[in-house]
């Protein structure tokens, strides 16, 4: 199924990834998640259902572009007016859509619609879109704080070479690189754990959280939660799961 076929249809796959909060959490609270992360599927007759966001990164039409964020954040923001008030959800989106200028405008639209306020809906970049992006992104990234939108870097520490930038980047949160979940084992000590925890302090330092994604056991939990990370995603917490199901987990942490 292509993308205009799926619009036109109502052809997508809706999932959300799980999010848990560690610190300020109680410790052993596994089902007080406070929100996650929109994946959007696309039906495929050899592969079941593939994620969209491979299509849309190397998408050259600005209109279509335009529509599936239109879609995305839509659908993100009716999602969000169901869930707990203190649950936030995080949309991806690529760079050359995060470049086009329209998205603060579509979100404050889908916002508006579904009857929430700001502040519930973050837009997610990756890292290594940030050389792709160049100045538009940062100006973009900008604008978009300065309307109140949450901005997300994505894929963070895969070198630790955006380290120094974090400074000067337009960020609310950072997602570090799914790799560096099964990196350094359990041992605080270790080379990656050092350079993980010097990211989590500059960014508190900063005024942005911390996610890492990518937990699978509760030892790897655990080492997250003494390197000061905020926030975990990961199969451990949760796998990507339809709207009923992540509703299910809110009402059961109230």
């Amino acid at each position: 199924m292509r993308l205009t076929e799926a619009l036109e249809n109502d052809g997508f796959c809706l999932r959300y990834i799980p999010r848990q909060r560690l610190i300020g959490a109680p410790r052993m609270a596994a089902d007080q998640i406070e929100g996650g992360e929109l994946w959007v599927g696309l039906p495929n007759r050899r592969r079941g259902v593939v994620s969209v966001a491979p299509l849309l990164r190397d998408l050259e039409r600005p209109g279509l572009r335009e529509d599936m964020l239109r879609f995305s954040l839509d659908a993100a923001a009716a999602e969000v007016a169901i869930w707990p008030a203190n649950w936030r959800l995080s949309v991806p989106v690529p760079t050359r859509t995060l470049a086009d200028g329209a998205v603060a405008d579509i979100l404050m639209a889908a916002l508006a619609k579904a009857g929430i306020s700001d502040g519930r809906i973050d837009l997610q970049i990756d890292e290594s879109d940030l050389v792709e992006g160049g100045v538009l992104l940062h100006h973009a990234m900008g604008a978009l704080r300065t309307r109140g939108v949450g901005v997300v870097l994505d894929g963070f520490g895969a070198t630790f070479g955006s380290l120094a930038l974090l400074p000067r980047l337009p960020l609310t949160s950072l997602k570090l690189d799914r790799r560096l979940a099964h990196s350094g084992g359990s041992d605080a000590d270790s080379d990656e754990s050092v350079l993980i925890r010097a990211a989590v302090e500059i960014a508190h330092r900063l005024g942005i959280t911390v996610t890492i994604d990518g937990i699978e056991t509760e030892a790897e939990l655990e080492r997250f939660r003494q390197l000061g990370v905020d926030f975990v995603q990961g199969p451990w917490i949760g796998p990507a799961m339809a709207a009923e199901a992540i509703r299910v987990r809110g009402r059961s942490a109230q």
